[in-house]
């Protein structure tokens, strides 16, 4: 555990930091323990479990790699207010054997994720990947609230342990404040438990179980980035794109694999408190029982069950674009399984949906319920059939709903607010996955359960509701033509670096490129230039001992940054299955539900950190178009970045298998230099650096 001292020193050397943070002895577990204030790194050779204690300030998360402890990873706790910055890829996990999560944050402290970076995080026994742990049944004591979780950017995966959310609460806990303003995210509940809210906790009892916790998903808010959470782990994210559905048999699970929970809301039993969706793309998946967004499913034992606990409330709205997808397992049967957008099954209640502003919704559901609505299983004890208690859907919507059910979207809500453009007549509630396409067109025929009949959609229409019908070759109708599929593939770099195709285009961590679903790219590492910029992208004049960050440098074929040698190749794969790296061809393939090509490992750059044995600090380190001199003025010329005054203390990401010509001076007067061939540390491959000793 590290603490910075400094800016300037930070400056100097990327990573450059100094011990501050003591160790303690926590029943034979060495933890490294955190009580001041302050700015602090953990990196990749450190496996120490951390407790953030009344702390205020940033931690740094640097390749880090902290797993199965005996306890929670990291815990935030004392009313800290942290900023974790990702950099890297990191790997932080709680205990499968005991209650832990990966990241725990407990109630009164705040978290907050940003930086470019990867987190791979995982929750223990009864706890979340990012939140808070839990008890395995209802009990008097099982009360716990987890902390405040912020995102801003980054690239985070997050698994939730046994009865835990991957980002949220954990079992038998309720959820708090989630705001997620940007970043990659993939998350998945453990069993019985949801991608982002509250895991396992009745609001009201199930079977066998006293009706004591009441437990809810708390505040959900998300504001931007692309998210991605399901009920379950190893869910299939390519099916949020429909254009590859030919039938809502598609996303019928042969088997019960567990689930319960949904992608967003509340766990298995849990309420969905208050969840809002007010822009950023999102892909919610659910099975067994529990909405995709929404609450889980639902109590099974009427005498224990408590309505007034039990609540739903979503509103979706602004530029947000989401696709929710459910099913049920069909084990024994067709069984009414949760809405995809809505309650979960065996519940009292349809909740309260709101769908407004510029909004695209996408709901697919494969059971017999509404994909908007209430699941349409009768509540515990063979209750009524829910309804939502209000359901609002805006004129500027565009709304795609299909069910298996007799209707897609909840025609038998209290209150209903639903402009006719979506339906023009009762009728319009009716199609099943036998029909064909309808949109904005008249005189439409279609074969749907109901017979074939002429159907006319309302002027203006934006809705569909029916199956996908794929494209054929018109020259051969017979034939299915196989459309080229293109998808959005993420970025991620290590610090300082971007990503070159053989195009000339630049790609830096976050950005995201459009590609062919089985095509090859080829592409190259950088590093690039030192520099900041302003607000027009141009070059900042730099005064003497300001501040930069060099990760919001730049790369251009001019002369910008400093080009690798090693070409690499990426595939996205059509099958979510498949992930692999072959050194020999340097090829990464890519699952379908995955797409992000992750560069931040050591098959494509090594961080060199030079030093002379001497330890004479009037020596420096150069390596042109890379390293920029701060201490003087600058014009906003591609002559700058060429020569470069050299530091003292150097830290630098590097190409594998690229030459690069170091230079050494004293003084700043040169006294030689290296050409050195950059590789990983053969005597430590698992190292993410590698030092670099000169004898001048």
């Amino acid at each position: 555990m590290k603490k910075v001292l400094s800016a300037v020193l930070a400056v100097l050397l990327l990573v450059t930091a100094f011990p501050l943070a003591v160790s303690a002895d926590d029943g034979g577990i060495v933890v490294d323990v955190i009580t001041e204030d302050g700015d602090y790194v953990i990196e990749c050779d450190e496996n120490n479990p951390v407790d953030i204690d009344g702390v205020t300030g940033t931690v740094t998360l640097n390749n880090a790699s902290i797993q199965n402890t005996g306890r929670s990873a990291i815990v935030v706790k004392g009313n800290s207010d942290i900023t974790f910055i990702l950099e890297g890829y990191s790997t932080i996990k709680g205990d499968a054997n005991v209650k832990s999560c990966g990241i725990e944050v407990q109630y009164g402290s705040k978290v907050t994720f940003t930086g470019e970076g990867t987190l791979n995080v995982t929750g223990g026994n009864l706890g979340a990947g990012i939140g808070s742990w839990g008890y395995e049944r209802n009990s008097a004591e099982s009360k716990n609230t987890v902390g405040e979780i912020v995102i801003e950017s980054g690239n985070i995966i997050a698994y939730g342990g046994y009865y835990g959310a991957g980002i949220g609460s954990g079992a038998h806990s309720s959820g708090n404040s989630i705001i997620i303003n940007g970043g990659v995210i993939h998350a998945y509940g453990g069993t019985l438990g949801t991608g982002i809210g509250s895991g396992y906790g009745t609001s009201g009892g199930a079977i066998g179980v006293k009706a004591v916790g009441e437990y809810e998903s708390g505040s959900i808010i998300i504001n931007g980035g692309e998210i991605y959470a399901a009920s379950y782990p190893n869910a299939d994210f390519s099916l949020c794109d429909i254009s590859r559905l030919s039938s809502l048999e598609d996303i019928i699970d042969g088997d019960d694999k567990g689930g319960f929970g949904v992608g967003i809301g509340g766990g298995y039993g849990a309420s969905a408190t208050d969840i809002q969706i007010n822009g950023g793309k999102v892909c919610a998946i659910s099975r067994s029982g529990g909405a995709a967004i929404g609450t889980g499913r639902g109590c099974s034992n009427a005498a224990k069950y408590n309505a007034d606990a039990y609540v739903c409330n979503i509103k979706i709205g602004g530029n947000a674009d989401v696709t929710a997808i459910t099913s049920d397992f069909r084990k024994d049967g067709d069984h009414r399984g949760g809405a995809a957008i809505g309650t979960g099954r065996g519940t009292h209640t349809g909740g309260n949906i709101e769908i407004t502003g510029n909004a695209k919704v996408t709901a697919i559901n494969a059971s017999l319920s509404p994909a908007i609505g209430a699941s349409k299983q009768p509540a515990p004890g063979n209750g009524p059939v829910p309804v939502p208690e209000s359901l609002v859907i805006g004129d500027n919507v565009d709304l795609y709903a299909v069910s298996a059910a007799s209707y897609a979207v909840d025609k038998d809500a209290a209150n209903l607010s639903i402009n006719d453009q979506y339906f023009g007549s009762s009728d319009r509630w009716f199609f099943h996955e036998g029909a064909v396409a309808i949109s904005d067109v008249q005189n439409v025929k279609a074969e749907s359960t109901k017979g074939e009949k002429m159907y006319t959609a309302p002027a203006g229409s934006v809705s569909l509701w029916s199956r996908i019908v794929p494209p054929t070759d018109p020259t051969n109708p017979e034939e299915p033509d196989t459309p080229v599929q293109k998808v959005s593939m993420g970025i991620v770099t290590p610090l300082a670096m971007a990503v070159r195709f053989e195009d000339g285009s630049v790609y830096y961590s976050g950005d995201t490129v459009e590609v062919e679903v089985g095509k090859d790219y080829h592409f190259q590492m950088c590093c690039v230039d030192w520099s900041t910029r302003d607000a027009n992208s141009e070059k900042k004049i730099h005064r003497p001992y300001e501040v930069f960050t060099p990760q919001h440098g730049v790369y251009s074929d001019e002369g910008i940054g400093l080009a690798g040698t090693v070409v690499y190749t990426v595939r996205v794969s059509n099958r979510n299955d498949e992930r692999s790296y072959d050194e020999a061809t340097k090829t990464f393939v890519l699952p379908f539900g995955d797409k992000v090509l992750r560069t931040d490992v050591n098959k494509c750059f090594m961080a060199y950190r030079f030093h002379f044995k001497s330890g004479d600090y009037h020596k420096q380190t150069g390596i042109d178009k890379v390293v920029y001199d701060t201490g003087i003025d600058h014009e906003n010329t591609i002559e700058d970045f060429r020569y470069n005054k050299p530091l003292e203390s150097l830290s630098v990401n590097l190409p594998l298998g690229s030459t690069i010509t170091a230079k050494a001076y004293k003084n700043y007067e040169y006294i030689g230099e290296d050409n050195i061939l950059i590789t990983i540390d053969e005597e430590h491959p698992d190292r993410c650096y590698k030092d670099y000793i000169w004898d001048y």
